[in-house]
């Protein structure tokens, strides 16, 4: 019988040998093969908390080899951050369970040499002290994050901010669900949450709700099967929030996809007018209709499109929820972080532009245009935003003012969520009027 250890080390290892973030690489695994839920969960975490802690395992197994890190084959690494992880972070598992697991992992799937080494370091490092910060390892790797990034955070937060945003994105992310006003109250909600689940209201919103116990059994109650809530981050719903969609208006949404914007924006227009959701993603598409359905929203018009070059309807407000490097989301998703580089980043802002200066058209006399990201990174964000408004001054940048609190606005009036100081995904989006 395969261990959860074994799953763990082969998703492992097909993230380090594919372009594929992890959930994707979770769920394909998942489909292959039949795990017991209790194993799914526990690979689940695993491999999440082995790319959120990346940088400070593989630190510590460098220390303890007598040959290069770089020529370590992927499986053999793979094994061996399994092993670390677990001694460094998981006191319910015995080190002398995890490193017998992980050498005898790597006797059968690669050689008993390839064990012996394995059985080495984890011997080493099981005495090692993983409390105190050790004098030779450098930030980034003991607060795991890419060099280049941990640097760039760095010159934009300054040190001390960013010592907090990785300690924030290192630490447990809360669940937070959305609740339909549409189809339910929030005292019926609330009453017909079952025991096994506790949830808490957010002070900031009705709707919003964290879930402190069972989040793991949401999507089998009937709750969610009837569409009642869905799961969203607060930051996120601020987004559709500074939009502000109006029954009866035309709405137009050109990166849509998952469709949990979308929905919340038919939701706040209580099912009166039209959304017109677009995303350059068929499957994902596919995924927004089969949501929408669930959750009873028959104003939205899924289909697919490519936000730089396709012509769409004129509405009163258009939402660009722009692809992005994601790195407002790294506490839950902490392996975008590996996937990123100066050179992705530049990438991404020139599509960006490309679509914002393309969708623009589309924005009717005196209408709304919200250009969002879940992104910190300046050059995302306003910096695309100056870009735009220096070549289309029929456009201006409006205050998002009492929508939200204050404290989620940053001094040119856009919503800006840094995560160590709200305490939920960063977000970006800022509000613009065309001209009449």
């Amino acid at each position: 019988m395969t261990s959860y250890r074994q799953h763990t080390i082969a998703i492992i290892n097909q993230f380090y040998d594919t372009s594929l973030n992890l959930k994707t690489l979770q769920n394909e695994y998942f489909k292959k093969y039949n795990i017991k839920l209790d194993d799914r969960n526990r690979v689940i975490v695993l491999t999440r908390e082995i790319l959120r802690w990346k940088s400070r395992l593989d630190w510590y197994i460098e220390k303890h080899l007598n040959t290069p890190f770089n020529k370590l084959q992927t499986q053999l690494l793979s094994i061996l951050e399994m092993g670390t992880y677990e001694l460094m972070f998981d006191e319910k598992v015995p080190d002398y369970a995890s490193i017998n697991s992980a050498v005898e992992i790597a006797k059968q799937q690669i050689n008993k040499k390839a064990s012996g080494l394995v059985n080495a370091i984890h011997r080493k490092i099981s005495v090692d002290n993983f409390t105190d910060k050790p004098e030779e390892i450098e930030d980034y790797q003991w607060y795991s994050f890419p060099r280049w990034l941990f640097n760039k955070w760095n010159q934009q937060f300054g040190f001390k901010n960013t010592v907090q945003l990785a300690n924030h994105f290192n630490a447990p992310q809360p669940l937070i669900i959305r609740r339909n006003n549409i189809k339910i109250s929030g005292d019926d909600f609330e009453k017909n949450i079952p025991d096994d689940v506790k949830i808490e209201s957010l002070d900031n919103s009705d709707k919003f709700y964290v879930v402190k116990k069972g989040g793991s059994l949401l999507k089998k109650h009937d709750s969610f099967k009837r569409g009642e809530f869905s799961f969203q981050d607060r930051a996120s719903g601020m987004v559709v929030e500074v939009l502000d969609p109006r029954p009866n208006e035309v709405i137009l949404d050109v990166c849509a996809a998952p469709g949990t914007k979308s929905n919340y924006i038919a939701e706040l227009m209580g099912g009166k007018g039209t959304i017109y959701a677009y995303d350059v993603a068929k499957d994902r598409i596919e995924l927004a209709k089969n949501d929408s359905k669930r959750l009873g929203n028959g104003n939205i018009i899924f289909a697919q499109e490519d936000a730089t070059k396709s012509e769409f309807p004129v509405a009163d407000r258009v939402l660009i929820d722009a692809p992005c490097t994601g790195t407002g989301t790294i506490g839950r998703r902490p392996d975008i972080k590996w996937r990123r580089t100066p050179e992705h980043l530049k990438k991404i802002t020139q599509l960006q532009k490309s679509i914002l200066n393309n969708v623009h058209r589309f924005v009717k006399p005196g209408g709304v245009l919200v250009y969002a990201t879940c992104s910190i990174e300046h050059e995302e964000n306003w910096e695309v935003v100056d870009a735009f408004l220096k070549f289309h001054n029929d456009f201006k940048v409006v205050s998002i003012g009492n929508q939200l609190p204050e404290k989620y606005t940053d001094e040119k009036g856009a919503l800006n969520i840094y995560p160590h100081d709200h305490k939920m995904d960063g977000m970006f989006a800022v509000k613009m009027i065309k001209n009449a």
